[in-house]
Order: structure tokens, then C-alpha cells, then sequence
């Protein structure tokens, strides 16, 4: 049963978000990485410390969500990437074809979508030199907006080029602190 409350965890907002590379590794919290066209791969990292887990029947309890949700929305709409144990960690890397297919697997509304589409407002810090801009003063026609509500690190393939008071940078990795709507602007 504890695979299943992790993964009903997991499913249910624990994502990712950032930093989803295939390296493992490297990563030891919850991070998304979107990449230019839209596809995002995302890594969830859990602590079983408790040692109560089975990793047989937790990568065949994901393999089965994956394909059933596959089986309505599309080969191809997810696929599991790795699953792996770190010491106490296991950690999972899952990839979708679109926000849509994210948002519908774990039950999240996030946004993805083109800056002309987007009603943001607020003032956002701009990543060159911190200082304080609107909406309606950025320049740029042709940037990509994503929104998450949940606490994650996230890493945007292309140039991250201003975020709001719910994220902070470190040396290129976005951390949402999921206190309110995190919003990112890049290209």
C-alpha cells in the first residue's frame, strides 16, 4: 500500500518540477524541465528511509498508470524514463509530450502558454540585472510563460528572462516556493 501512497503523492502534485536530466544523479529534489517545444521530462524524488517500499511492485504499479493513461490520450503521451534508489531515495523521471498530458496525469493546473496569451500582471525581476519590470514593458513578443502553484525546482531549456516574487534563482535553476502562482518568462 505504501507504493501506492507514494505514487497517489506523486500523481497528485509532488512533480518534478526541474532539472530533469537524465542524470539522476544530480538531482535530489522535486524538478521540472521544460524544453522549447513544450515536451517536459520531470523527476520526483521520495525518501523511503523507513525501508517500506517494494521496488518490483512500485515499477510495475507506474507502468501500468503510464500505459493506462497512454492506452486514452496516445502512445507516447508519457513515458517512464527511469526508476531508480539512491540510498534512502528513490527517484522517479517521467517524460511528457505536452503540459496538457502533465497537468492531466498528476491533476495539477499548470500553464504553459505564449506571452500574448497570457493575462499576467504584477511587476516580474528580470534575470540580466534584477531590476523590476511590468508585463506591458517587456519587449519581447515571441516568450513562453509557465505558471505552477507547487513548491519544485524547474530548469527552462532556452533563456529564462524574468520571473516573479514566488521563485528564486541559483545558478540557473528556478525554485517555486509554492506560497502562491510562480511564473517564469523565457524563450
Amino acid at each position: 500500500m505504501r507504493q501506492k501512497n507514494w505514487l497517489a503523492a506523486l500523481i497528485l502534485g509532488a512533480a518534478l518540477l526541474t532539472g530533469c536530466s537524465s542524470n539522476l544523479e544530480t538531482v535530489a529534489v522535486n524538478t521540472m524541465t521544460i524544453e522549447k517545444d513544450g515536451r517536459i521530462a520531470d523527476i520526483s524524488v521520495e525518501d523511503f528511509s523507513d525501508g517500506d517500499y517494494d521496488m518490483a511492485k512500485l515499477e510495475s504499479f507506474i507502468t501500468a498508470e503510464v500505459a493506462d493513461y497512454n492506452s486514452q490520450a496516445g502512445e507516447g503521451s508519457i513515458t517512464l524514463d527511469k526508476l531508480e534508489t539512491e540510498s534512502k531515495l528513490v527517484k522517479l523521471q517521467l517524460n511528457y509530450a505536452n503540459m496538457n498530458d502533465y497537468n492531466a496525469f498528476n491533476h495539477t493546473e499548470y500553464e504553459l502558454t505564449d506571452f500574448k496569451a497570457s493575462a499576467l500582471s504584477g511587476s516580474f525581476t528580470a534575470v540580466t540585472d534584477g531590476s523590476q519590470i511590468k508585463p506591458g514593458d517587456m519587449k519581447e513578443t515571441d516568450m513562453k510563460v509557465l505558471q505552477v502553484q507547487d513548491a519544485m525546482n524547474i530548469i527552462c531549456k532556452g533563456k529564462v528572462l524574468y520571473y516573479n516574487s514566488f521563485v528564486t534563482e541559483s545558478n540557473g535553476t528556478f525554485t517555486a516556493s509554492g506560497e502562491g502562482t510562480a511564473v517564469i518568462i523565457f524563450k
